[in-house]
C-alpha cells in the first residue's frame, strides 16, 4: 500500500527537492501514471528519522501534550515536522468554511493564519497564493485542494485545514468541487525540505478514501485535529 502511494506522489516529492514551484502540476501528473523507483524509495527512507520509543501515553494525554506544543508562538515552535499537528493547531482548523468561491475560502483561511501569528503580512502571502493559482489550479481532484505558497510574509511553516461541506469550485482537473482544503504556508527563505515533509504527510493520508471520509464526517475541530494528529510521516501504516 505504501509503495503504491509513493508511486502516485513520487514526482511531486522529487519536484520539491528540486525546488520546483509548480509542485501540484507534478502531483497531478503523478496521479495519472507515475511509477515508484528504487531511488525514490531510498531517498524517502533517508529523510525519515527513526522514532524514539518511550513510555506510552494515553490518547488524551498525547492530544493535550501536542495541543500545548502547537499553541506556542511561531518563534518557539520546534522546526521538526513529523505530523500535520506539528505545524497546525485548533485555531488553524475550520470545519465549516463559509465562502462560496475559491477566493473567499482562501481569504477565510488567510485570516486564521494571520490571527494565529504565522504571517508578517496577510496581503503579502495572499499575493503568493493567488499567483500560484494563476499558474495552475491547486485543486488536485478527489474533492481536495492544496493552495500553497512561499513568501517573505510567512514566519514559520504552517498548514491551515478547512472543510467546505457542499464544496467550492476549484477548477479541479477531475471536475470535483473542493471540500477538503489544506493551505500550506512556507517562508521564502526555506529550502524544499519543509514542502517535502508536508507533502509526504498529506500524500500518505489523502489517498486513503476512508481517511477523507472521516475528515468530512467530523463534527468538531477537536475531532479533525485528532485525525490530523495521526498523519505521521514516520509511520508506514494507515
Amino acid at each position: 500500500m505504501f509503495l503504491g502511494i509513493l508511486g502516485l506522489f513520487g514526482v511531486p516529492i522529487v519536484a520539491v527537492l528540486g525546488a520546483v514551484d509548480n509542485v501540484l502540476m507534478f502531483f497531478i501528473a503523478a496521479i495519472v501514471g507515475a511509477i515508484v523507483t528504487a531511488l525514490l524509495v531510498n531517498l524517502l527512507k533517508k529523510d525519515v528519522k527513526p522514532v524514539e520509543v518511550g513510555s506510552p501515553m494515553t490518547e488524551s494525554e498525547e492530544l493535550r501534550t501536542e495541543e500545548g506544543n502547537v499553541q506556542k508562538s511561531p518563534e518557539e515552535t520546534d522546526n521538526e515536522i513529523n505530523k500535520l499537528t506539528d505545524i497546525t493547531n485548533l485555531d488553524l482548523i475550520d470545519i465549516n468554511l463559509a465562502g462560496t468561491t475559491r477566493d473567499q475560502v482562501i481569504d477565510e483561511m488567510l485570516i486564521k493564519l494571520d490571527r494565529a501569528g504565522f504571517l508578517l503580512s496577510k496581503e503579502g502571502f495572499r499575493e503568493a497564493i493567488i499567483k500560484r493559482e494563476q499558474e495552475g489550479t491547486t485543486g488536485i481532484g478527489m474533492n481536495i485542494a492544496i493552495p500553497h505558497g512561499k513568501s517573505d510574509a510567512v514566519k514559520k511553516p504552517s498548514v491551515v485545514f478547512g472543510i467546505k461541506r457542499d464544496g467550492v469550485d476549484w477548477n479541479s482537473l477531475d471536475g470535483t468541487d473542493a471540500k477538503l482544503i489544506f493551505m500550506i504556508a512556507v517562508p521564502k527563505t526555506s529550502g524544499g525540505n519543509e514542502h517535502l515533509k508536508i507533502l509526504q504527510i498529506l500524500s500518505r493520508k489523502l489517498m486513503d478514501e476512508s481517511f477523507r471520509k472521516a475528515l468530512l464526517d467530523v463534527k468538531t475541530k477537536e475531532e479533525a485535529y485528532t485525525l490530523l494528529r495521526k498523519s505521521n510521516r514516520g509511520k508506514r501504516g494507515g
